[in-house]
């Protein structure tokens, strides 16, 4: 018997939102961030949903979303003083912890490690779910594996539609970009994935220097090397090429070559909230490849460019007669 396809509806009801967490069902649903596939994080079945509808390798750890800092304790173990002092400044907001977990997450969320991500999300019609549902709401970016994240609930049904029942309509995202993903394991603070919020923001409000990875995933204590989301090396990938370039309108001659032109924005703000959506638009035009430069690596730049490498296919010249492609 051939399986009832889903007919996937966008809806501005927090109730049905509510409705269908509590069913076990799946539901896209937006954040200040980008907008994300969400599930009950308690519940096993729900999430293995996650990880079959965007066909997301197992090893890959979800953010676990949370309505208050009060609630922390209730999933995670052993919180460090400096967790609540950045709670205080930045949550609810783009950032997200990664302490010791208890067992009221299953492990199915967080891959089989000892580790809880934790975020407290800002955006209004999240926490109307999150409060109403009165469970703690597991939720990766609301696109297929390793593609463009995506900041409308447009982007969610053009890479989901079929295979959730409801997307909640929650407006452009605010920021554009995922969250700062900052571990507090093995006795160090380190930032996993860059963000919004900055490293020089979290030093300023620690008082003290923290480390930044760079595309690089950790060994150590942890008995695996991804133990947090955006640490693949590719991610966030359009399907059409796309290479980094120092001077992209040196393609504006060629035919059939997207440019990912960030000239027109005022700020690295403004390019962070608009980079998905620009890579989108080109995605879908149908070009050879793509190409785009680096932005200033400061501030929220690093996430910029953090988000542009791992997108990338690798890197191009122009030669005097032909293109040189290296691949990364």
């Amino acid at each position: 018997m051939a399986k009832k396809r889903i007919k996937t509806k966008i809806t501005k009801s927090i109730n049905i939102a509510v409705k269908e967490i509590l069913k076990g069902n799946l539901i896209g649903i937006p954040t200040e961030t980008v907008y994300g596939l969400a599930a009950d994080a308690t519940d096993d079945n729900a999430v293995v949903k996650i990880y079959e509808a965007k066909e997301r390798p197992l090893f890959d750890p979800l953010i676990v979303h949370i309505k208050s800092i009060k609630e922390m304790k209730k999933f995670a173990d052993d919180i460090p003083n400096e967790v609540y002092k950045l709670a205080e400044h930045f949550s609810p907001g783009p950032i997200t912890y990664i302490v010791k977990k208890k067992e009221t997450i299953p492990d199915i969320v967080s891959s089989g490690l000892t580790s809880i991500a934790i975020r407290i999300p800002s955006h209004h019609m999240f926490q109307q779910v999150l409060k109403k549902s009165g469970v703690p709401i597991a939720a990766p970016s609301a696109n297929m594996f390793g593609r463009i994240s995506p900041t409308s609930s447009d982007d969610v049904l053009k890479e989901l539609k079929g295979k959730v029942n409801f997307i909640l309509e929650g407006g452009q995202c605010e920021i554009g970009i995922e969250s700062t993903v900052v571990s507090f394991m093995d006795d160090e603070i380190r930032i996993l994935r860059p963000g919004f919020i900055t490293k020089k923001d979290i030093e300023k409000v620690l008082r003290k220097k923290i480390i930044l990875s760079r595309d690089k995933t950790r060994k150590g204590k942890h008995s695996q090397d991804i133990f947090s989301p955006g640490m693949l090396k590719s991610h966030y990938a359009p399907k059409t090429p796309l290479y980094i370039t120092e001077k992209p309108k040196d393609f504006s001659m060629l035919k059939n070559v997207g440019i990912l032109d960030f000239d027109n924005y005022e700020s690295l703000q403004d390019i962070a909230i608009n980079l998905f959506a620009d890579l989108r638009k080109l995605d879908e035009q149908g070009y050879n490849f793509i190409v785009s430069k680096k932005v200033k690596d400061v501030g929220i730049g690093m996430a910029i460019n953090d988000r542009l490498e791992k997108a990338s296919s690798g890197k191009v010249k122009t030669l005097k007669w032909e293109l040189k492609f290296i691949k990364k």
